[in-house]
């Protein structure tokens, strides 16, 4: 293992040319035989085969004796230009830096993007992190060699990171935890998972724990909706450049921009937008609410003016199917993010990997034979069948135009089966029980399905109960408000964005946990300590209640989110 301090790294990546922010101030590398002082913050550098990837580790005051590895979530590796990043908030200074795309001026209106940074987290928040330094916790984490779905590179900073805390870098080291933050979360699960004499429990939020493919199917099914009936330019998958990857992106986002002035209105194709879209979420997975829009409030304008006055002065939304459709606009925006950036990045890596060349196939979803009308379920079209039967063309017309297509591998995206093989080599859980897990999740989540939650904790208990083992293991979800939280101003038109986001305190949108004080976070590595010192099924259950004290956590273990939509999946 070489340690090296995180100014040389910077220094050469900036060499490069392509940063152009300043590297915060960093206190040089812990060292094997000098460990980190209590109350203090020590950050470096760590080579592995796959590259040097940056750590950062922070002692309490007084040392509780328990480690806490934490991996970050998901940063898009790859420039994106300013006009495309700043509405997605792709230009947090925490997490991106500012770099300068001289290419990215004439299409976008100026060079200036932002590229995922290196920079290693302690904890998904400044509460977060406080809270746990205040209860002794030596919090620590890494930044990885590369961003994107770096999954390898992720456990590998994670492991490199454990050797270099092992090799006294932290002094009384009692127990080590692993954690994370969406892909973080599935890093965190499988290191545990490949190390169970040296991680004593792992708690994954928001996790993508049922891997890329899920994943990125659900992206798929969105955007081929789009494809058929919005938007005929897009890719969808199989990126030979980025080019193509930001065009379609550009796209979406251009669409969803510009329909807030255009409502009701239909693409150029001849289908509703707001319904098409609606639709396609809604076979996705896509959850009915958004951090603007909760699927219940309708514009009080309605009451007081009626329904047609109301509709014909431009007032929305009119009932609770509207609210959602609107939601769904609000939420494909993340998903296409997801769906077309990390897959051209996947995309990438695949060619790497396995060699392709360009103009190869490096694509790993298969729609081909995918019959679209099997995804809404009955309960869907009960539920919103009066709004998608609203629009210039109702739900059978538009479904038919969707499995139209089945079986053409030229209007389809049939999988390369070598994309396929690599794709499912790259680290993931596995779902085999070793240690204490705690699991935590959003129950309408935009990007992660929360039924990645379930499926792995159904999966954990499986192998516990096949091995005898006492199943130390937990899931929480945090949940909206039931009264809805969408807000209006006098007079308003459509919702405060401003003042719904800040009264939807939690259960809506991606790792958003309560915004109060985090304890839904805090709570669950409280539960995930207790778990790791439970011998009995008394102190498992004792354990677990700590976690339903948090904010906003679903208040018993009953709750099953929707099933996961799994098309696409090729069988090899």
């Amino acid at each position: 293992m070489k340690t090296t301090t995180i100014r040389r790294l910077v220094a050469v990546i900036a060499s490069t040319g392509l940063l152009i922010a300043a590297a915060p101030s960093m206190a040089p590398a812990a060292n094997a035989t000098e460990a980190c002082a209590l109350g203090t913050t020590c950050e470096g550098s760590l080579t592995g085969k796959l590259g040097a990837t940056t750590f950062k580790i922070q002692m309490p005051t007084k040392f509780n004796g328990t480690v806490l590895v934490y991996s970050h979530g998901y940063r898009v590796g790859t420039p994106v230009p300013a006009a495309l990043a700043v509405p997605l908030g792709l230009n947090d200074p925490t997490r991106y830096v500012a770099t300068k795309v001289p290419a990215f001026a004439a299409a976008f209106g100026t060079d200036v993007a932002y590229v995922g940074a290196p920079f290693a987290d302690v904890a998904p928040s400044a509460t977060v992190r406080d809270n746990l330094l205040a209860q002794g916790y030596a919090l620590s984490g890494v930044g990885y060699a590369k961003q994107g779905w770096a999954t390898a590179e992720g456990v590998e900073a994670n492991e490199l990171l454990m050797g270099h805390i092992r090799g006294g870098a932290i002094s009384g080291v009692k127990k080590t935890m692993t954690w994370g933050t969406s892909l973080g979360g599935l890093i965190a699960a499988t290191v545990a998972e490949r190390n169970p004499k040296i991680v004593a429990g792992v708690l994954a939020d928001c996790a993508p724990l049922e891997g890329p493919e899920q994943a990125f199917s659900g992206a798929m099914t969105v955007l081929y909706t789009w494809k058929t009936m919005i938007a005929p330019t897009l890719r969808v998958a199989n990126y030979e450049s980025y080019t193509q990857a930001l065009t379609d992106l550009s796209t979406v986002l251009t669409v969803l921009g510009g329909y807030p002035t255009k409502t009701g209105a239909n693409s150029d194709l001849g289908y509703p937008i707001a319904q098409a879209n609606m639709m396609g979420a809604l076979m996705a997975g896509l959850p009915t609410k958004s951090t603007v829009y909760d699927g219940l409030t309708v514009n009080p304008a309605f009451a007081s003016l009626g329904t047609l006055a109301a509709i014909s002065a431009g007032y929305s939304p009119a009932s609770a199917g509207a609210s959602t459709a609107a939601a769904m606009l609000q939420n494909v925006g993340a998903a296409a993010a997801l769906g077309i950036l990390g897959r051209y990045e996947l995309e990438q890596r695949v060619r790497t990997i396995g060699g392709l060349a360009a103009t190869d196939s490096a694509n790993f979803s298969n729609n081909l034979n995918v019959q679209y009308s099997k995804l809404l379920s009955s309960e869907q079209r009960g539920e919103f069948g009066d709004t998608l039967n609203a629009g210039a063309v109702n739900i059978n017309g538009m479904m038919a135009a969707l499995d139209a297509s089945k079986g053409n591998a030229t209007l389809r995206f049939p999988a390369n089966p070598t994309a396929v093989k690599i794709v499912r080599a790259l680290p993931a859980p596995k779902g085999v029980y070793t240690n204490p897990v705690v699991l935590l999740t959003t129950s309408y989540d935009p990007i992660v399905a929360p039924a990645n939650t379930f499926d792995y904790y159904t999966a954990l208990m499986a192998t516990a109960k096949k091995a005898g083992s006492l199943a130390k293991v937990a899931q929480y979800y945090t949940m909206p408000v039931e009264d809805g939280y969408t807000k209006f101003a006098a007079g308003g038109k459509s919702p405060d964005a401003a003042a719904s986001a800040a009264a939807n305190v939690s259960g809506v949108g991606h790792c958003a946990f309560s915004l109060d004080n985090w304890s839904a976070v805090t709570k669950s590595v409280a539960t995930l300590n207790a778990l790791t010192n439970a011998t009995t099924v008394a102190a498992v259950k004792k354990a677990k209640a700590i976690g339903y004290g948090g904010a906003a956590v679903n208040g018993d273990g009953f709750y099953v989110p929707e099933a996961l939509k799994r098309p696409g999946i090729t069988k090899l």
